[in-house]
């Protein structure tokens, strides 16, 4: 098993976990799990669709959640704004009518950055990486990256 750090990040009433470790991050709330590591993402929760959108340069991958992501309660709150945990950088915003966790990965990683919201994952990469799907259709998802 790898050695992790816990943190918890403010999600409306309650927070969001991350889980780091030296290559990989896992985010879990009350209803969901994912997990991000250099050349994959792994979703368990329910999910109501996915689509590519690509331009001349960039790729961005949307997964939309069947529900709210829906927060823990936790024993403490440690990320509010922007900050480091590990190698990834971490920043939370909150508009009162949506909330985003945005986390740029290390360069190791084969897409730039992620955005959670309550309805929603985006993943954002080059456009010339090619993603493949392993699905049980609905109640989890596997994304990998080449």
């Amino acid at each position: 098993m790898a050695k992790y750090e816990n943190f918890y990040v403010r999600w409306g009433p309650g927070a969001l976990e991350l889980r780091v470790m030296s290559d990989a991050l896992e985010l879990r709330a009350a209803n969901a799990r994912m997990l991000f590591e250099p050349r994959s993402i792994l979703l368990e929760a329910r999910y109501s669709y996915r689509k590519e959108v690509e331009d001349k340069n960039r790729k961005t991958l949307y997964i939309g959640f069947a529900e709210p992501l829906k927060p823990l309660e936790a024993p403490r709150v440690d990320i509010v704004g922007r900050t480091y945990v590990g190698y990834f950088e971490v920043i939370y915003t909150d508009l009162d009518f949506e909330k985003y966790l945005t986390v740029i990965t290390p360069a190791s990683f084969l897409y730039d950055y992620f955005v959670v919201t309550t309805r929603d994952l985006m993943v954002h990469l080059q456009a010339k990486r090619k993603l493949y799907y392993e699905e049980e259709p609905y109640d989890k998802i596997s994304v990998h990256i080449v």
